[in-house]
């Protein structure tokens, strides 16, 4: 967990690099593709691909822990490795569902030890 929480923020700090506009945000979709291709990973279907960053947000919206997640994504996806699992991951996060980002991320909705919020419904440690 630990890990996982030092490569969403060591990636959330490139992710968040980008300056803030007062314009309208940018089309997430398009934004979230290019950062999949930043990152060096590849896709077939971009519509697909964007749908399954949103189903992980869906499954930790409903307490899925993110090894469970990772490990979806790597038996529908063989060609995953754990890392590029993680890196998706990550991006989806930062895309989608931005509140479960390190607490540098996301003050208003974090907790005060620095952990991601637990969806709701999900049981606390």
């Amino acid at each position: 967990m630990k890990r996982l929480l030092m490569l969403l923020s060591g990636a959330t700090m490139i992710i968040m690099a980008a300056p803030a506009y007062a314009d309208p945000p940018p089309n997430d979709d398009a934004d979230f593709l290019k950062q999949m291709t930043a990152a060096g990973l590849s896709y077939h279907d971009p519509t697909q691909a964007v749908t399954v960053a949103k189903d992980v947000c869906q499954l930790v919206d409903k307490g899925t822990s993110e090894t469970d997640i990772e490990k979806n994504l790597r038996s529908q996806n063989p060609s995953f490795t754990e890392t590029g699992a993680k890196k998706f991951i990550i991006l989806a996060a930062g895309e989608y569902c931005p509140k479960y980002l390190p607490n540098e991320y996301s003050p208003s909705k974090s907790p005060v030890d620095g952990s991601p919020p637990k969806p709701p419904g999900a049981a606390s440690n």
